[in-house]
């Protein structure tokens, strides 16, 4: 899918940002990277800030909802789903997922992602009403995954909806922060090790 001018600018911003960080990253390099003139870009962003709300749009929130609905939509497991979580947290495309952004995303280096979205949400607050609801949202995607798990009898009818769906949350996110911080652990063997441990508590 051919991208619009606002997307190359977005784009060429996060790509730049990933080696350099947000803040150190200029208008006259997102120019010279992009190809538009300083005109142009301010033609379709008030400022530099705009731009960073589209790239936490872009390569944060609209991947999470398109990926979400693939794996909801799928015949797998739930078992499977999770499994798919996992790889997808680190930029692994289990599903035969199609983002307008997955060309970006796949080539990259998970710990320079997630490196350059905490910074940003440490250095500009103004941002954090959206890490907030994309982590409530994600608790409510597990939350419904864990409901229809239940209904279809694949794990224990009597388990805790709630407690399971934090339990699932707080796995993955640890998961992804070991991954990033601690890059001599196997992620294949914390991966098969989170993995049995939902199935222990789950299992029918």
């Amino acid at each position: 899918m051919k991208k619009n001018n606002n997307e190359i600018i977005t784009e060429v911003a996060f790509l730049l940002s990933l080696k350099n960080g947000f803040n150190n990253v200029s208008i006259k390099e997102i120019q010279k990277a992009s190809g538009f003139s300083a005109g142009s870009i301010y033609y379709h962003f008030k400022d530099k800030n705009e731009i960073l709300l589209d790239m936490i749009n872009m390569y944060l929130i609209e991947n999470f909802y398109e990926y979400k609905e693939a794996i909801i939509n799928s015949d797998d497991s739930f078992l499977e789903k999770i499994e798919s979580i996992f790889y997808y947290l680190l930029g692994f495309n289990k599903k035969e997922f199609s983002s307008p952004h997955s060309s970006t995303t796949s080539e990259l280096n998970y710990r320079e992602y997630y490196g350059l979205f905490s910074s940003i949400f440490h250095q500009h607050p103004e941002t954090r009403p959206l890490f907030y609801k994309l982590h409530m949202d994600s608790y409510d995607f597990y939350q419904e995954l864990v409901e229809k798990a239940i209904e279809n009898n694949e794990i224990k009818e009597d388990i805790d909806v709630k407690a399971l769906s934090i339990f699932i949350h707080t796995i993955l996110k640890g998961y992804v922060d070991l991954c990033v911080f601690q890059p001599n652990l196997s992620i294949e063997e914390m991966m098969e090790i989170n993995l049995k441990a939902i199935e222990k508590i789950t299992k029918n």
